[in-house]
């Protein structure tokens, strides 16, 4: 089960983002995901995004987390990107 959901972010643009999860179990494993698609090796509990860009602004981020009985999807998280 996610006890603590990823939170909503605001960074300016060339900075990044750490969006972080909580969940209680064994045995779990984590994918992150951009706008509901995988992102490479992003497997761990929490996620840094690259340095943002204007095309980031309105991005959902959510995790999915697994273990032997099952996963469960998280909340999106929305990434806001201010330009300078």
């Amino acid at each position: 089960a996610i006890t603590i959901q990823p939170m909503d972010k605001t960074v300016n643009v060339g900075k990044t983002a750490k969006f972080s999860v909580t969940a209680t179990g064994k045995s779990l494993t984590y994918q992150w995901r951009k706008n509901g698609e995988n992102i490479s090796g992003a497997l761990q509990r929490s996620y840094t995004t690259p340095p943002a860009t204007t095309g980031d602004n309105g991005a959902l981020f959510s995790v999915v987390v697994t273990n032997p009985y099952g996963s469960v999807t998280s909340d999106n998280a929305t990434l806001t990107v201010l330009s300078k």
